[in-house]
């Protein structure tokens, strides 16, 4: 049972790191990139990887869900300052996954008529709110 915890703890952290890491090789290499002209190669790359990012995103709350009915529970989710952290880190994953598919996506699409600048506003975006999460759920780590 230990090792089950350990695996389901080892997912959570290295989807979420894999996460974090995306959006800012995305804000800060890949945009970038297309932005000085960087070939239709880089453009589908991009792309791929925001949609990479949904999945990975997925998995990083699928692995906490499950994370949580072997730590605290449920049960301990509601009133408490635990409970807090990690519902106000859930919602950030929840926005996370949005602004990839419904705003970084198609503003990298539309790089060539709009500039990079949208899409390096949304991936920018997208790296804080993983390093807020990030930030936020080590604070539950040590929350009861």
């Amino acid at each position: 049972m230990l090792l089950l915890s350990w695996l389901i703890r080892y997912g959570h952290v290295v989807f979420a790191a894999i996460w974090v890491g995306g959006y800012a090789l995305l804000a800060f290499v890949i945009v970038p990139l297309i932005g000085k002209g960087a070939s239709e190669t880089f453009v589908q790359l991009a792309i791929n990887t925001v949609r990479f990012l949904t999945y990975t995103g997925t998995l990083t709350i699928g692995f906490g869900i499950v994370l949580i009915t072997r730590t605290n529970g449920f049960g301990n989710f509601f009133g408490s300052a635990w409970g807090g952290l990690v519902m106000t880190a859930f919602v950030i994953a929840i926005v996370l996954l949005g602004i990839g598919d419904g705003a970084l996506r198609p503003a990298i699409k539309r790089l060539a008529k709009t500039g990079e600048a949208p899409a390096r506003l949304w991936a920018i975006v997208g790296f804080i709110l993983t390093v807020i999460a990030v930030g936020v759920m080590t604070g539950a780590t040590y929350v009861g």
